[in-house]
């Protein structure tokens, strides 16, 4: 990266500046910090750190996907600082990220994740510094925060850790580097109700609850020649299209979705299954069900998925009821009600709170999902429905998390639900 004082700077009053530190980085989903990013560029100078993510290498052969991992993560380490052409308003930085997978076989979680904050740590001081940051959103546990007065500090939590599968010992060492964390920051965001009440119980924490969101204004631009194009190139003209959109990793529950799926088609004949997006785990399932109405797509640009939702009929979500899912905020039930379709879904916290009336929720047993379907089928969008789904807009709910790092409040203005 050039010196610092070739970092270019506007001839105006200065803007402040926003360093956005992911949870994860990924150019072909929907990622919550990087679509923040784009919208907060109307009140920051906005830059975001991107690295090679092992997390979000995938692969059906588990060893195949490991090693792929590892070099993804090898490579995310010896990455030099540079600054890409600033896109949809942000720029991008790449720098030296360390991450979990290289140590931890090695070296045990703990230590890990100690060494990993202190690198990136260095990195992070190294971007405020040479960057001339203000303000800075990090949203993962592996980057310790910077040691630097005058920088307004958030942090982001995004989803609770699965408590049955880590030990007491580091269960203990999660909470008490959460407490440590909010200690050091100028405000914590959690991604919905039920995070920040369980933040506040079992760690103290005081945070604000910010959901996901979706682009609206895209996602209702579709044309009806846009969608009835794709329709026929997807041959499913004519068809009650029922979809899966997202990146499909093991928790998703395709397996249930493609079984329910073989039912539906007894009660509604003309039916399809449309899966949209990353499914490596789900594969060998999927490519069995070629030819029985079941279509995978595998990743799709971002800038195409829009389309995808608004082909569809019916949108599902299936995940699992676990300390994950339950106390996240799927934007896909956001996504797929901004264009005015009916979900049927898992009967998780954020949604029974929502209880939004195009949302069937309904637990996961064939039967039960079979009937939901049908009475989804028949049913009517109201007009008045659309106003729930505006207050989750994505620049609305950036334009709250900005009032926050900018004015300093102690929460963000509400949005009805």
């Amino acid at each position: 990266m050039s010196p610092r004082e070739h970092i270019p700077r506007g001839n105006g009053p200065a803007r402040p500046r926003l360093l956005v530190v992911p949870h994860v980085f990924a150019d072909n989903i929907s990622v919550r910090e990087i679509e923040f990013a784009r919208r907060l560029t109307r009140h920051f100078d906005v830059y975001c750190l991107i690295w090679n993510d092992a997390l979000h290498v995938d692969d059906e052969n588990a060893l195949k996907r490991r090693w792929k991992q590892f070099l993804a993560a090898l490579r995310s380490v010896v990455t030099r600082q540079s600054l890409r052409t600033p896109w949809e308003g942000v720029t991008y930085v790449t720098a030296p990220v360390l991450q979990t997978i290289l140590l931890q076989r090695a070296i045990g979680a703990i230590r890990t994740a100690r060494i990993c904050q202190s690198f990136n740590r260095r990195t992070i001081e190294s971007l405020t510094d040479r960057l001339h940051i203000s303000h800075l959103l990090l949203a993962t546990g592996t980057f310790g925060f910077p040691r630097r007065a005058g920088v307004r500090r958030y942090f982001d939590i995004v989803d609770w850790i699965p408590e049955d599968a880590y030990s007491p010992g580091m269960m203990e060492f999660i909470r008490k580097e959460l407490r440590s964390v909010a200690s050091q920051v100028d405000g914590v965001f959690a991604v919905s109700d039920p995070l920040s009440e369980k933040l506040r119980k079992d760690c103290g924490i005081e945070a604000i609850p910010l959901p996901n969101g979706a682009d609206l204004a895209a996602l209702r631009g579709v044309s009806a020649a846009e969608t009835a194009a794709l329709r026929s190139s997807l041959g499913v003209d004519g068809k009650f299209v029922i979809g899966y959109i997202g990146n499909h990793g093991n928790y998703t529950g395709v397996d249930f979705v493609v079984e329910m799926f073989g039912h539906v088609r007894k009660r509604i004949p003309n039916a399809t299954l449309l899966i949209v997006g990353p499914a490596e785990c789900w594969r060998t399932l999927l490519e069995a069900k070629r030819g029985e109405d079941v279509i995978w797509t595998g990743a799709v640009p971002p800038a195409e998925v829009r389309k995808y939702f608004n082909v569809l009929d019916l949108g599902v979500l299936a995940q699992g009821k676990t300390l994950g899912t339950e106390f996240a905020f799927q934007l896909k039930i956001v996504e797929y009600s901004a264009c005015r379709k009916f979900v049927v879904a898992t009967p998780l916290q954020t949604w029974e709170r929502l209880a939004w009336p195009n949302v069937f929720l309904t637990e996961l047993k064939v039967e039960a999902w079979v009937e939901a379907i049908v009475k989804a089928q028949q049913a009517k969008w109201e007009s008045d429905w659309d106003t729930l789904i505006e207050a989750f807009d994505w620049n609305v709910l950036a334009d709250r998390m900005a009032a926050v790092m900018l004015g300093g409040a102690q929460e963000a203005p509400k949005c009805e639900s």
